[in-house]
Order: C-alpha cells, then sequence, then structure tokens
C-alpha cells in the first residue's frame, strides 16, 4: 500500500484540507460533511447522519431522546471537564518525567509517550504562520511558514518562500514563534472528527482498521506517524537535505527509507542519510 501524500496549500489559507487521501476517503473527507451533534430531540423523520444502508428493514419514524451523560449545567459541566483534561496531562507529564530505573521495554514505552504528549500539543500550531529555530551544525538557524502538522518525531511545515514541503526533525528545533495563542488554545480542545461524511462516521465505527491504515491523516490522529513512515509517502519525490556532516546541501530523488536511514540517488549515484544527522528535509515533485 501507498501512503498518500499532504496536498500543499496557501499558507494563508484557513479552508483547505492538509492531507491528500486517497480517493475514496477523499471523497468522504470533502463530500457532503455535516457536523455531528446531539440535539435534545431528534424529530421523526430527521436527515440520517449515520448513512443507514437502504436494504435496512423500514423504520417506524420516532422521536430520540439522548440519555443524558451528567446531571451538572452546560457551564459547569464544561468547566470540569476542562480541569479534568488539565489534571489529567498534568499526571501524563509527571509520569513521563520520573526518573526512576526501568528496564528497556519500560523505557522505550516512557520515550514513545513522551513524543506522542509532545505531538499532541505541537498540532494546535496548524494551519498557522509559525518561525522555526533549529539546531544545524553547532549553529541556530530558522525557518518560516504554515505550520502543517506533527508527527511523533517530526513537524511539517510548508515553506514560506519556495512553497515546497519541509520537514523538520522535532529533536532539532529549539522553539517555535507564532502570533495566534488564541487559536493555538482553540486548536488543542477541538475534535477534528466531528465535521466528516456520514459514511465515512458509520466506518470508523464498524471498520476501524481497516479505515485508518489507508489514511495518514487518521493514522496520525490515532497514533501518530515517525518519520519514515512519513517518508515512505514521498518515494520517488526530488529533495534537499541539509545535515550536519555534510558540508553543502545534499539533493536527488528520494529511493528508500529504513528505519534508521534514507537513501537518495543522482545522476547514478547513491547517498545514505542516517536520520540522526538530518537538520532539514525539503521535499518537491
Amino acid at each position: 500500500m501507498t501512503i498518500p501524500t499532504y496536498k500543499k496549500i496557501d499558507p494563508t489559507s484557513r479552508e483547505k484540507k492538509v492531507w491528500d487521501d486517497i480517493e475514496c476517503l477523499e471523497y468522504e473527507f470533502t463530500h457532503g460533511k455535516t457536523t455531528f451533534n446531539c440535539p435534545k430531540v431528534v424529530p421523526a423523520g430527521a436527515e440520517d447522519d449515520f448513512c443507514l444502508p437502504e436494504d435496512c428493514p423500514e423504520r417506524i419514524p420516532q422521536k430520540k431522546f439522548p440519555s443524558a451523560n451528567t446531571s451538572l449545567p452546560p457551564k459547569e459541566f464544561e468547566e470540569v471537564r476542562e480541569c479534568i483534561e488539565t489534571a489529567n496531562e498534568l499526571l501524563l507529564a509527571l509520569a513521563l518525567g520520573m526518573d526512576d530505573e526501568v528496564d528497556d521495554g519500560a523505557e522505550e514505552e516512557l520515550e514513545e509517550g513522551r513524543k506522542r504528549a509532545l505531538q499532541l500539543s505541537l498540532r494546535s500550531l496548524r494551519e498557522q504562520l509559525v518561525t522555526v529555530h533549529f539546531s544545524c551544525k553547532g549553529k541556530k538557524e530558522k525557518i518560516s511558514g504554515c505550520f502543517m502538522d506533527a508527527g511523533l518525531d517530526f513537524i511539517i511545515l510548508e515553506n514560506a518562500e519556495t512553497k515546497n514541503i519541509t520537514v523538520l526533525p522535532t529533536a532539532r528545533v529549539l522553539s517555535i514563534q507564532f502570533d495566534d495563542e488564541e487559536e493555538a488554545v482553540a486548536r488543542e480542545n477541538e475534535q477534528e472528527l466531528l465535521t466528516i461524511n456520514p459514511c465515512l462516521r458509520r466506518n470508523l465505527t464498524f471498520h476501524f482498521g481497516e479505515v485508518v491504515t489507508k489514511s495518514p491523516f487518521l493514522l496520525n490522529l490515532f497514533f501518530g506517524l515517525n518519520l519514515k513512515m512519513f517518508l515512505d509517502s514521498y518515494l520517488g519525490y526530488y529533495c534537499y537535505v541539509k545535515t550536519d556532516v555534510d558540508e553543502y546541501e545534499l539533493d536527488g530523488t528520494l529511493e528508500m527509507v529504513k528505519d534508521n536511514f534514507m537513501s537518495i540517488g543522482k545522476y547514478g549515484e547513491k547517498f545514505g542519510i542516517d536520520y540522526d544527522v538530518v537538520c532539514v528535509i525539503e521535499l518537491e515533485e
């Protein structure tokens, strides 16, 4: 299976999709999107919001009343929910920051938890114009662009100058500057799958594994992608790679990606590059 790639987007755009899903999923994400909600009363004969098959037995129209999930007033319930989320984030940070001696398996699990927690925090910057300061060859450098997304160990920008996709390993990032803090907070609390096609909502409910594994957007949303998995999407693309060890920027066609290194080719020559020495990867068609 070939994992699809990102669409390039205008950094000033707020409405375009970040991911270019495979054809059927792209149609389901973009066609007939409606906001999922739980009204107090659903009138008889209301429009189907779950993509029910046409051959289902005939249903007798009747009102539906969702069960309440709290006895608190809406405003008070929202305050309690936010407090619980804040407490959970604090507990997670404390758990991941413990320095107690653990075996290799537990340490690896903790490291994955740290990466996932950082990824979820960085994803609140999506679609914002940012300036990223990063380290390379012992120097501090910067790059500006539209923050497209974050994976487990990398972030993705659309370069403000070249309009190409720029990938930076998270370990290289020193700081990220952005203007709209309120929007970042709002995005941190948003539920991304509220506005999807009813048929996609139904497929996620009954065929979760099959649907999620076909979409890099959903994989990253539910589990997080690492750099190797992301670069798999760009095999055959032309790329520019800046490293700690090479005097000049390397460029060529991305020919192979492994867990620890990538390989690019140009004029019949191949160059293997370890992820540990990568500062920036810029990808173009």
